[in-house]
């Protein structure tokens, strides 16, 4: 889980200018059940900023209230920030303020200065860019939220999932043509049947109906955030949903396969390529 600053908390990091100002940069390690070398890090790094803060300056009754709170972040263990993220602390002795960073991001840094070392922290949010994934099919239709780094599902309430509950069916209609046979052939008033139940053209009607559906419930949502929307599934299904979305920020493409059978990494990987394309252009 990785979590970054807002725009009005980065506004709040480049403004705050005053002396011993310690910025921390702790980069991720894998863990194992018996050790955890993050801990030992942080409490390393912490130890390093007391040596600095007083190097710089500052009275020891600033250092230990400049530390109080990230040395609260060591007594944590459900909470541990530090689970497959690294951490940046932007810490003074009247402010304090962290952020889990993507564990690919192998910074290590540490300085004391009259204003906060934002720039590795800004390389990050550059090169990042939310959006939203539909995964769409007959059912367990899903909305995904991502970003370069991690991605989840988003529980919509009254999200339409499942065609035929939505459109309140049970099979598909059964529709038939007739014409009168000749009374000499079959006698009188007998009728024949002609012309085949045509599945796939009734199917794709219905997609079209319940993917208008999907599209109203999720138009609230998405116009909300403006983020890209990324479509996944069956190959045909998504220019049905195409036809019925009336979002102006869903992207060309999309993810073809059945996003139930794929891992969910997998499918971030994919998203971010489809996103990274748009950002390119």
């Amino acid at each position: 889980m990785i979590k970054l600053p807002s725009e009005k908390e980065l506004n709040e990091l480049k403004d705050f200018n005053h002396a011993f100002c310690a910025s921390l940069y702790i980069p991720y390690t894998p863990t194992d059940r018996r050790r955890d070398p993050n801990r030992i890090e942080l409490k390393n790094m912490l130890s390093e900023a007391d040596s600095a803060l007083l190097m710089a300056g500052a009275t020891p009754k600033q250092v230990k209230k400049t530390l109080r709170p990230a040395l609260k972040l060591l007594t944590q263990y459900k909470d541990w920030p530090m689970q497959r993220s690294g951490l940046a602390i932007f810490m003074h002795h009247n402010f304090f303020r962290y952020y889990q960073l993507p564990a690919t991001a192998q910074f290590r840094l540490l300085t004391v200065m009259p204003y906060f070392s934002l720039e590795l922290l800004m390389q990050i949010i550059e090169d990042n860019q939310p959006y939203f994934v539909l995964a769409l099919g007959h059912k367990n239709v899903k909305l995904y939220s991502g970003d370069h780094y991690e991605i989840h599902q988003l529980k919509i309430r009254d999200l339409p999932e499942d065609m035929h509950q939505a459109l309140n069916i049970d099979e598909f209609p059964k529709s038939r043509e007739t014409h009168e046979i000749a009374p000499a052939k079959l006698g009188k008033g007998s009728e024949a049947f002609h012309g085949q139940y045509n599945v796939a053209q009734v199917d794709k009607k219905m997609l079209l109906e319940f993917f208008r559906l999907i599209d109203k419930r999720l138009h609230k949502v998405l116009i909300k955030n403006r983020l890209p929307l990324v479509i996944a599934g069956t190959e045909y299904l998504l220019p049905i949903y195409r036809k019925a979305n009336t979002y102006d920020n869903l992207v060309p493409g999309g993810i073809i396969g059945d996003i139930k059978a794929t891992d969910i990494e997998q499918v971030r990987r994919k998203a971010w390529t489809i996103i990274g394309q748009g950002r390119s252009q």
